[in-house]
């Protein structure tokens, strides 16, 4: 008995050898050609399963930069299979594919080779600048269409909390797809700067960094307004009841600090401030320099949020209420809508009012979405005065040393540098942004603004220092 009992598990374990052995199965010889196309960061695996009901997908297994071993499952219902997970540019990939039947069985591996091209966290370094800036530096660089990772920036200076020598974090940024140019003002004042440039995955793993060493900084100063003069090509609204003239554009105050103290005081309608137009888009705002200097840029600015109800026209007024027709249609009950959206500025030494902007030096371009809903949410003056948006800091009965501490609302035109002087800067707007005060417009907004009128508080003039 006993050795009939030790026959029958020699036989079992014979048995379940061969039933081990016969798992899997031959690829089937009807399969098309398998081809891979390199992509930053990987390849494309092109296939077409064969016309076998039981064969349901097809398996890649591949190890990638980081010695991870992957596997990647294509079905029937598509013909390519993306295989990631790579930095620089490589070639003689091994991948093992396998098909699976509809038990899931995988047939026998056959072993092919493939090619990637760098990602997107390598390539960018091919044809990247690090460049001296005003008041700090820029990075600009090119990228493939496929784009995956981060970008970060960071500078070697003084650690405020430590006052010793660190990387400081400018800022990190998904790549963008073909390339971008990040500009970094500075707090702390160097003439030479080493900028440190790192790229990471969506993994989170470090793929790349170089250190891009003694970096000038360029140093820029502000004009005052009596040496350069300003003029513009369209209509300026001068009249002193209303506090509007060229004088408040280059009074100094920047936060509508004049227009506040009046509300305060009780003289209500007196803006103290500047108003182009109407029909101010397209016009020149003109500076002269009266003499070619390297331009830095131009400040523009906002009032701060007081929340204001601004005049308006008679159609979109309560019953009762005062209608000044002047105000009214100057503001038509919203300041943001005459503030810039979309601008540029140039940099010519021919006659400002009369050259062919084609022939000038474009030195910046401001071209937001006009959007109610990028206007609140991402623009340059998004904390501006109005009084149909809540949420946003009021500053207008809050003391003066919370006033004078706030950090103004500034539309800061950097200019490209190139090392050019120019006599003349000229401004051109184009349009400004939409209101949002009529619900059947969202989330796109309302035209406020069809008489193209043009408000800031303040423009300054900046230069290369000397």
């Amino acid at each position: 008995m006993r050795n009939i009992l030790l026959v029958l598990l020699l036989v079992c374990g014979f048995v379940a050898c061969e039933n081990n052995d016969e798992i899997g199965f031959d690829i089937p010889v009807e399969f098309q050609k398998i081809s891979f196309e390199p992509v930053p960061g990987g390849a494309v695996m092109r296939y077409k399963l064969p016309d076998i009901h039981d064969i349901y997908r097809v398996r890649a297994s591949y190890i990638n930069a980081y010695g991870q071993r992957l596997k990647k499952d294509g079905s029937y219902l598509s013909d390519t299979l993306l295989l990631d997970g790579f930095n620089e540019k490589k070639t003689d990939v091994t991948v093992e594919l396998t098909f699976l039947n509809r038990d899931m069985e995988e047939s026998a591996p056959v072993e092919m080779k493939f090619s990637t091209e760098a990602a997107a966290t390598v390539a960018l370094f091919d044809n990247l600048s690090v460049n001296s800036f005003w008041g700090g530096f820029n990075v600009t660089y090119n990228a493939p269409k496929t784009v995956d990772g981060t970008i970060h920036i960071f500078y070697i200076g003084m650690n405020p909390a430590t006052q010793q020598l660190d990387s400081i974090l400018m800022g990190s940024y998904p790549i963008s797809e073909g390339g971008d140019t990040l500009n970094f003002e500075l707090k702390q004042v160097l003439d030479k700067l080493d900028v440190v440039v790192r790229t990471d995955d969506y993994e989170g793993h470090r793929v790349k960094q170089i250190i891009y060493r003694d970096i000038p900084a360029l140093a820029m100063e502000t004009l005052t307004p009596e040496k350069f003069d300003f003029s513009f090509t369209g209509e300026i609204q001068e009249n002193e009841k209303y506090g509007f003239g060229v004088k408040y554009l280059f009074d100094g105050k920047k936060k509508g600090e004049a227009f506040r103290n009046n509300v305060l005081s009780g003289v209500k309608g007196k803006y103290n401030t500047f108003i182009a137009g109407p029909e101010a888009f397209g016009e020149r705002f003109i500076f002269d320099l009266r003499e070619p200097r390297i331009p830095a840029a131009l400040y523009a600015y906002a009032f701060l949020n007081f929340n204001t109800n601004f005049p308006d026209i008679p159609s979109y007024i309560f019953p009762g209420d005062v209608v000044d027709m002047y105000a009214g249609e100057i503001w038509r009950g919203s300041y943001p809508t005459r503030l810039p959206a979309k601008a540029k500025v140039y940099g010519t030494n021919e006659d400002p009012r009369t050259v062919d902007l084609a022939s000038c030096d474009l030195l910046y371009t401001l071209d937001d979405d006009d959007s109610y809903t990028y206007w609140y949410s991402k623009s340059w003056c998004k904390d501006t005065d109005c009084d149909y948006v809540n949420g946003k800091k009021v500053y207008l009965n809050v003391t003066d040393e919370e006033f004078n501490a706030a950090e103004p609302i500034v539309l800061r035109m950097m200019c490209n540098y190139s090392e050019k002087s120019f006599r003349y800067l000229i401004l051109v707007i184009s349009d400004t942004y939409l209101s949002n005060r009529w619900s059947f417009d969202y989330p796109n907004g309302y035209e406020e603004n069809a008489k193209e009128y043009i408000t800031f508080d303040e423009i300054e003039v900046l230069v290369k220092a000397e």
